[in-house]
């Protein structure tokens, strides 16, 4: 049975030895509900139309989590890079470097796990989204950016075309 990628960030969150590190600990717990929130806002964009349905009816059960239930740690991956974007970087630079850590070890874990591929462009897009949002946090702060819902995108559910 495949797995999905609720289940895969369940597994990464009980598993992964860094997030038990105290420093870590309560701010990845606080990455994680935003990670919820951004996969449930933005992760219709790596969407096909029927996968798009799947959200929708799952949706109709339990809106909270939905996008995660329904796809798979492909899809997850796909997603990171906007998740490291300066929409959604968490504002504070520790809580930030913390962000990065640990979608850093998420994807490593993936890789062990054998539910990605190390290699494949999406993995390889979210090392550079990486490297780009740790560029940004060492040039120092800038404005908050951080956001439950970016007000210039549209909300989940509504198509652009």
């Amino acid at each position: 049975m495949p797995v999905s990628a609720a289940a895969a960030i369940s597994g990464f969150f009980a598993h992964a030895r860094v997030l038990r590190r105290p420093a870590v600990r309560d701010t990845a717990a606080l990455v994680r509900r935003h990670l919820e929130t951004y996969l449930d806002t933005e992760g219709e964009r790596w969407l096909g139309p029927d996968d798009r349905v799947l959200v929708a009816a799952e949706r109709e059960v339990d809106p909270a989590g939905a996008v995660a239930r329904v796809t798979g740690p492909a899809v997850l991956v796909a997603a990171l890079p906007g998740f490291l974007d300066p929409a959604w970087l968490i504002p504070t630079a520790p809580a930030a470097r913390i962000q990065l850590l640990v979608v850093a070890e998420l994807v490593r874990w993936l890789e062990h796990a054998g539910l990605v591929d190390g290699m494949a462009y999406p993995v390889l897009a979210v090392r550079a989204a990486l490297a780009r949002a740790a560029a940004r946090l060492a040039a120092g702060p800038g404005p908050p950016v951080s956001r439950s819902a970016p007000p210039e995108r549209p909300p989940p559910g509504s198509d652009r075309r």
